[in-house]
C-alpha cells in the first residue's frame, strides 16, 4: 500500500447530482482510488446522505432556480460536503476536479484547515474551465494547478499530468462485435466521420458508429450508424471498446493531450486509428497498433484485420488514478518541501 503525505479528498467531476453513477465515465476514472484508506472520493457534495438530503441540497443550488432568485445561506452546508472519517491523522489535500466549487467553499477549507492544500486539476482545455468557473482557474487559493494538455503546460509553466483511468472487468464476447467502433459527438467531425465509415464499409468492414447530436437533417441511414440525441452510459461505451477489433478516434484539434480513446485502447488491448499526433511520444505508441493519420481518406482499411481481436501493449498501469495522486505528492514536494 502507498503511503502519503496527505489524506486526499478528491472533489471529482460528477456524472449525477443526485446519485452516484458507477456506470459512469468520471466515476469509473477514479473507482481504484476507493481501495486507498488515504483517499476519499467525493462524487459530488453530500453524496454519502440520504437522498432526500441531495435533493434539498440540488435544489438549494439549482442553476435554473439562481436566474431569477439568488437563495441564502448556502454556506450552512459547507460542513458537510465530505466526511472527515479517515483512520490517520494527515495534513488534507483538496483536489478538485469538479469546475463549480464555489471559491467561498475553498476559502471555507483554509480556514478550518490552515496546513491543508488545494490542488485543481485541468481534464479539458483551462479556455473552458476559465468559461464555466472564470474565478477558479489561476486563483491565487489553489496551491497547485496541474494540466493534461502538454501544449498548455508549457504555455502556462504549469505540471503535466497524464490523463487516468480506472482498469475495470468488462465482459468480453468469443465474437466480436464489430470491426470499428466509434462513438461520440458528431459536431464539425461529421465529413471525416463519413469519409472513414466510407473506406471501412468499402472493404468489406463492419462498423458501429454511435454518433451523437447530428441534426435531423443530416442524418443518413447507414448500416452500422446509430443516431443519438445523448450518450450510451460509459460502461456500455467501454463494452462495445472491448467487443470491436479497432477504435477510430478523429480529434477536433486544439488540444494536445492523451485522451480517453487513447487510454481505452491501451488498458483494454486494442488497435486504434487516430488523428492525434501526440500519441507518437507515449512509451505506447507502435505502428502495429496504432495508426495515425493526417485524413481520413490516408486510413489503411489492412490495419484493423491484420493480427487477433487483442493487442499487447504491456500495459504498467502508467494511467492509473494512483499515478495523479503521486504525482500532485511530487509537485507539492518540490514546492513546499517533503516535511
Amino acid at each position: 500500500m502507498i503511503m502519503y503525505r496527505y489524506n486526499y479528498i478528491l472533489f471529482n467531476s460528477y456524472d449525477n447530482k443526485l446519485k452516484i453513477d458507477r456506470n459512469g465515465y468520471y466515476t469509473i476514472c477514479a473507482q481504484e482510488l476507493e481501495t486507498s484508506p488515504s483517499i476519499r472520493v467525493v462524487s459530488y457534495p453530500l453524496d454519502i446522505y440520504p437522498y432526500w438530503i441531495r435533493l434539498l441540497f440540488a435544489i438549494h443550488h439549482s442553476e435554473k432556480i439562481a436566474r431569477y432568485i439568488k437563495l441564502p445561506f448556502k454556506k450552512l452546508w459547507y460542513p458537510y460536503y465530505f466526511k472527515n472519517d479517515f483512520e490517520e491523522k494527515k495534513p488534507f489535500c483538496f483536489v478538485i476536479l469538479n469546475r463549480f466549487l464555489p471559491i467561498e467553499y475553498l476559502s471555507y477549507l483554509k480556514k478550518m484547515y490552515p496546513d491543508c492544500r488545494i490542488v485543481l486539476l485541468h481534464r479539458d482545455l483551462l479556455r473552458i474551465c476559465k468559461r464555466l468557473n472564470p474565478e477558479l482557474s489561476q486563483n491565487p487559493i489553489l496551491d497547485l494547478e496541474m494540466t493534461y494538455d502538454k501544449g498548455e503546460a508549457q504555455l502556462y509553466g504549469m505540471p503535466y499530468f497524464n490523463e487516468f483511468e480506472s482498469s475495470i472487468d468488462i465482459l468480453k464476447e468469443k465474437k466480436m462485435e464489430s470491426d470499428v467502433f466509434f462513438a461520440g459527438k458528431a459536431k464539425d467531425r461529421l465529413p471525416q466521420l463519413m469519409e472513414a465509415y466510407k473506406v471501412f464499409t468499402k472493404n468489406g468492414l463492419k462498423c458501429n458508429f454511435y454518433l451523437v447530436g447530428v441534426p435531423i437533417n443530416e442524418q443518413k441511414e447507414l448500416p452500422g450508424v446509430k443516431y443519438a440525441s445523448c450518450f450510451m452510459s460509459y460502461k456500455e461505451m467501454l463494452y462495445h471498446t472491448v467487443n470491436t477489433r479497432c477504435v477510430l478516434e478523429v480529434n477536433q484539434g486544439g488540444s494536445n493531450g492523451y485522451t480517453s480513446r487513447f487510454l481505452e485502447s491501451v488498458i483494454y488491448g486494442k488497435k486504434l486509428i487516430t488523428n492525434n499526433l501526440a500519441i507518437k511520444e507515449s512509451k505506447y505508441y507502435f505502428p502495429d497498433k496504432i495508426m495515425i493519420v493526417n485524413k481520413m481518406s490516408d486510413i489503411d482499411p489492412l490495419f484493423v484485420t491484420k493480427g487477433g481481436d487483442f493487442v499487447n501493449y504491456n500495459y504498467e498501469d502508467d494511467f492509473s488514478p494512483f499515478k495523479v495522486i503521486s504525482r500532485i505528492e511530487e509537485e507539492l514536494s518540490k514546492k513546499y518541501g517533503k516535511y
